[in-house]
């Protein structure tokens, strides 16, 4: 190598060094100051709901952890998009952040026209915190034993069999428009504004079956018959229901609403990190691991930024192609 290369090479060696050296230093100092005030954590949904319960829970553990107030700002409205908005025009401070679900970053991108925030390029990942599925549930009295029987009568009866869901677009109507496109069958879609409403019509056998994670009570009671579960794995909280995907053979189906902390973009990774870390510690703890399960029926999660990056994307991909094979249109309500 030439003389003047190898000046060179070595000059910029040595400034790269120096860089680092004053960059560790000051992200250090940066992790162990923040935060430094209180944290805002936004709600997408109003007092009182499981996403709410969920962001409470969070964020009374980091505050004794971190020593500073996270306190919980409710902002519904918009399919959650009101939040994400706020969010995404905050400082990237790690000082404001957003208890975002599958809908906020993965279902609107692919239903909305004209959203106002970029999933992908408007926030930071911190990481999962839990992710509940939908319980797959049967009216009594409808003949089938089993996700397969179900199948086979939808087959023999095209566009007789309907699903209810809490309403057009949401999550629990992507999950039957999913079953319908892999085990390629046709039900009909009855929206329903009340879920109250939706589970009285399931069990007095106005419809015939639900997408719901609020359906257990009404199994326990005898008026509905779970056939399984709509997550990748089962829960170990109910090890005997099956999953949907190993009781209909139905490989790599899989729907959940998962709960996840984001925050604006451009956040420097030493906070989203030391969030992440504190979070997942958190998470570890059995009475929260508790509250959690109670609250949701789900399962914790905690996993790296990059893990949560990756599933917001494969989510939005997966999502736009039912959104579309299915022809849902309109926004979320």
């Amino acid at each position: 190598m030439p003389g003047h290369i190898k000046k060179r090479t070595a000059r910029c060696i040595a400034a790269l060094c120096a860089i680092i050296a004053t960059t560790l230093p000051l992200n250090t100092a940066l992790a162990q100051s923040y935060p430094d005030k209180a944290v805002r954590l936004i709600s997408a949904h109003a007092a009182g709901g499981a996403a709410d319960t969920l962001s409470r829970i969070i964020a009374d553990r980091l505050s004794s952890s971190l020593g500073q107030q996270f306190i919980v700002e409710n902002r519904p409205g918009a399919s959650t998009m009101m939040a994400a908005e706020l969010v995404a025009r905050a400082p990237a401070d790690g000082h404001t952040l957003l208890m975002a679900t599958v809908t906020t970053l993965s279902i609107n991108p692919a239903l909305v026209t004209g959203i106002k925030y970029d999933s992908i390029k408007d926030f930071a990942p911190i990481t999962v915190v839990a992710s509940t599925p939908f319980f797959l549930g049967t009216n009594i009295n409808l003949p089938v034993a089993s996700i397969t029987d179900l199948v086979q009568m939808s087959r023999q009866k095209p566009g007789v069999l309907n699903y209810g869901s809490s309403g057009n677009g949401t999550s629990s109507h992507l999950a039957g428009e999913l079953f319908n496109l892999m085990a390629g069958i046709r039900t009909v879609h009855i929206p329903y504004k009340a879920t109250s409403t939706r589970n009285t019509d399931l069990s007095s056998g106005v419809i015939q079956m639900v997408f719901g994670n609020d359906l257990l009570p009404f199994s326990r009671a005898g008026k509905v018959r779970i056939l399984g579960v709509t997550s990748a794995q089962r829960l170990s909280g109910y090890p005997d229901i099956p999953t949907v995907a190993e009781a209909g053979n139905l490989p790599g189906y899989e729907a959940s609403v998962w709960y996840g902390l984001v925050a604006p973009a451009g956040t420097p990774p030493v906070i989203i990190n030391r969030l992440n870390d504190a979070i997942r510690k958190i998470l570890a703890e059995p009475l929260v691991k508790d509250k959690i399960m109670n609250t949701l029926g789900g399962d914790v999660v905690g996993n790296s930024p990059q893990q949560f990056a990756n599933l917001i994307k494969s989510d939005i991909e997966k999502w736009s192609d039912v959104v579309k094979r299915s022809k849902i249109s309109g926004v979320v309500e």
